[in-house]
């Protein structure tokens, strides 16, 4: 079986911002995402195609469109064989309405949130919410953030839709919200 990933996708406005960021990242040399701005709600090792799209497929229609704000930066830390570089993302201020979301679409399969889905795991009850930015050499991380807090990238977005991928970055399906 595949893995798969479910990210929330943003409003048009969030999507420049986050991009042209990573432009400007990507001009001065730091490693940038290839995915389309979004927010990591989960990810999945031998999971069933079929199964993760009927839910995320029932699980939306239970949704509208959601304001979020970021307020802060978050760093995933070195971790195993990436030992000498972070991730630097935006973090999204915890809103109840958030965290409701976030657990809600865990309640089911998450016992396949293992491997690429461990930062996105709700099993331990400390998930890491977040949208990736850029991935930074350990020395580096001083310089990114100076780059990053230079840009417009702070304050509200709106998830707009859910979106299915492959891992790695083939789109499945798109759910949009209400």
């Amino acid at each position: 079986m595949k893995s798969y990933v479910v990210v929330a996708r943003f409003d048009e406005k969030t999507n420049n911002k986050i991009a042209r960021l990573q432009e400007s990242l990507g001009r001065a040399g730091y490693s940038i995402s290839k995915w389309p701005p979004h927010m990591t709600i989960a990810a999945y090792e031998n999971i069933n195609e079929k199964k993760l799209i009927e839910w995320t497929d029932d699980f939306t229609s239970l949704y509208k469109q959601m304001k979020v704000s970021f307020n802060s930066l978050n760093i995933l830390p070195p971790i195993g064989e990436y030992n000498a570089t972070a991730v630097l993302c935006l973090n999204p201020a915890h809103s109840k309405d958030l965290i409701d979301f976030y657990y809600y679409f865990h309640t089911k399969y998450e016992e396949y949130c293992t491997g690429i889905g461990v930062f996105n795991s709700i099993s331990n009850n400390n998930p890491t919410i977040h949208t990736t930015i850029c991935v930074v050499k350990i020395e580096d991380l001083q310089g990114a953030m100076k780059l990053i807090l230079s840009n417009d990238i702070f304050g509200n977005a709106t998830i707009i839709a859910l979106e299915v991928y492959t891992y790695s970055m083939q789109l499945i399906k798109r759910f949009d919200l209400k």
